[in-house]
């Protein structure tokens, strides 16, 4: 999505995550091509409203990617899906408001129409924010 997004020449892209490997991956495979100077790598949670409230400061545009989206994990672990899938939906969503972002883009999934299971359910309620 990053590289794709680089095509319309954004000031900066931040990127918000938890998984610090997942973004020093990236980085790595960045390495010498000059977008990276447009990139900012944070480390952060959804689920935390303080640090997303921080960071969304200044965006124009949310691309909302966080979730757990693993069938079988949010099975066994409804709870975890619901502070990811919802509340953080909720807090960047609250965070955007806070700073008159102008639009929030939210990755979504299929099985949030007519959903069968706890995946399908936080993501159908993700979509209603």
């Amino acid at each position: 999505m990053i590289l794709e997004l680089m095509q319309y020449q954004p000031k900066l892209i931040r990127i918000v995550s938890r998984d610090e490997d997942k973004q020093y991956n990236f980085k790595q495979e960045l390495s010498g091509n000059p977008i990276l100077n447009k990139i900012q790598f944070i480390i952060g949670d959804v689920r935390d409203y303080e640090r997303i409230h921080s960071v969304t400061k200044g965006m124009d545009i949310i691309f909302h990617a966080a979730a757990l989206k693993q069938v079988p994990s949010v099975e066994d672990h409804p709870y975890e899906a619901v502070k990811t899938n919802i509340i953080g939906a909720f807090n960047v969503v609250t965070a955007a408001v806070a700073h008159k972002v102008k639009n929030v883009i939210a990755v979504s999934t299929d099985k949030a129409v007519k959903p069968v299971n706890a995946m399908g359910m936080t993501k159908a309620l993700q979509e209603k924010l």
